[in-house]
């Protein structure tokens, strides 16, 4: 529990019993008359009850917004032990009870990986079925898995949302069991399409933005689940270029740009490429179905995704035509010494300034419970204390444009019987209710 946090509260608590208009640290420095002296305030504030566990919802007073996002990210992960190798019956089960949960716990929306690696979830006619699905890549389902959460999505009065990964695919030993009736096989088996789609890196393919025959597949594998599924968003995460890919990979093409007068150093042209075929969805989607959402799930070290994975986040956040939502990743403690979440997230609420893009922010309470190896100073944060996410939330509701949150992952929270997730998931559930 954080007690400066929960004496702040008390604070609050205790200059509304007194009947004072103003918590104590806002406190007029003249007193109304008969109201008792400032170092009696001090003596009964510092004697003041702490609140119990049960009352950090009340001592977050940001007030959520009517129509704010409260969302679960189901992970690839999430769904392949109650999809590899089970009937349709035990996988339909399986989704009522995870959906309840996210339900019970507050939740509105659901967001389901059904694309994690240049693959599905769900039959489709450009890409493979996934092995985290069947157990074998290529190998097809009986049953459609997408179809089935959707309609127990909305069952439960859930929105939910398809959420793909356009440039990162399967592995090289993977695209061997892959049948050439799916584009991504036939590239990699055509050393010109292969050198012009794919990059090949650390044994994974992905799919180079810069191929306009690239961003077409992207997009009417997008356009595949919006005209086939009754899904109310597609989302993405922040899996662009691969990190830090060396220039040589696409140096043929970027000196094909300069030759035909193109001005842009090789990273800008890159960024460029990566908001080309982010509009692309974003069109592709709105023309199929204008009330289906698209939202983007950046890092929330907006320089790393800039620098690294040569994605412009800002321009996409502060003009219109490219997404409905951003959702940076914000998995930082108030004490990360590298990124503390109050200071990131009043970064990202300032960046996001066209009035049509709603900010909602990524949480990890997977860290719950567990040292934060990267947050320096911080790195005990999320051991000592249970009403981290919680907090976050409020601080989220702070911000006019907070417009709600994400967390990561579904088995992370519901699996994870911990003590300390318990106590945690009680906190942020009494905020979500």
């Amino acid at each position: 529990m954080n007690h400066k946090f929960l004496r702040a509260a008390a604070a609050v608590f205790l200059t509304a019993s007194l009947g004072l208009g103003t918590p104590l640290a806002a406190a007029a420095p003249e007193m109304p008359a008969g109201a008792p002296a400032k170092e009696t305030l001090a003596a009964l504030y510092e004697a003041a009850p702490l609140p119990a566990d049960s009352d950090v919802a009340a001592a977050c007073v940001n007030a959520a917004k009517t129509d704010e996002t409260r969302a679960m990210w189901i992970a690839f992960l999430d769904l392949k032990p109650i999809l590899v190798g089970q009937s349709k019956e035990n996988f339909s089960a399986s989704v009522d009870e995870m959906f309840e949960n996210c339900k019970n716990a507050g939740m509105n929306t659901v967001i389901v990986q059904v694309r994690p690696y240049g693959d599905s979830f769900y039959p489709s006619d450009f890409f493979p079925w996934s092995d985290y699905a069947s157990g074998k890549m290529g190998e097809a389902l009986t049953f459609d898995p997408l179809k089935i959460m959707v309609q127990k999505a909305h069952d439960m009065g859930l929105k939910i949302e398809a959420w793909v990964n356009p440039l990162r695919a399967m592995t090289e030993t993977q695209i061997t069991e892959v049948s050439d009736e799916y584009p991504i096989r036939q590239w990699y088996d055509s050393e010109r399409k292969k050198e012009k789609n794919l990059f090949v890196t650390g044994g994974r393919l992905y799919l180079n933005p810069a191929s306009s025959e690239v961003r077409d597949l992207i997009a009417a594998g997008v356009a595949e689940i919006v005209r086939n599924y009754d899904v109310d968003g597609i989302h993405i995460d922040d899996y662009f270029y691969p990190s830090g890919l060396e220039f040589t990979y696409d140096a043929a093409q970027y000196a094909d740009y300069l030759a035909k007068g193109g001005t842009l150093s090789q990273g800008d042209w890159r960024r460029s490429l990566t908001s080309k075929m982010v509009r692309q969805i974003y069109r592709t989607i709105k023309t199929v179905d204008k009330t289906v959402t698209f939202g983007i799930s950046p890092r929330g070290i907006n320089s790393q995704t800039y620098e690294l994975l040569y994605a412009d986040v800002a321009q996409w956040v502060q003009h219109t035509g490219y997404l409905d939502y951003v959702a940076p990743q914000l998995y930082y403690g108030f004490e990360n010494s590298t990124a503390p979440y109050s200071e990131t997230l009043k970064e990202w609420s300032e960046m996001v300034t066209e009035d049509s893009v709603r900010l909602i922010v990524g949480l990890s309470p997977y860290k719950i419970g567990t040292e934060d190896l990267y947050a320096g100073e911080g790195k005990n944060e999320w051991l000592e204390n249970d009403d981290i996410i919680a907090r976050q939330i409020n601080e989220m509701r702070s911000y006019e444009n907070g417009d709600g949150v994400i967390l990561f992952r579904y088995e992370q929270v519901f699996g994870n019987p911990s003590q300390a997730m318990e106590k945690e998931k009680s906190n942020f559930i009494a905020l979500l209710k």
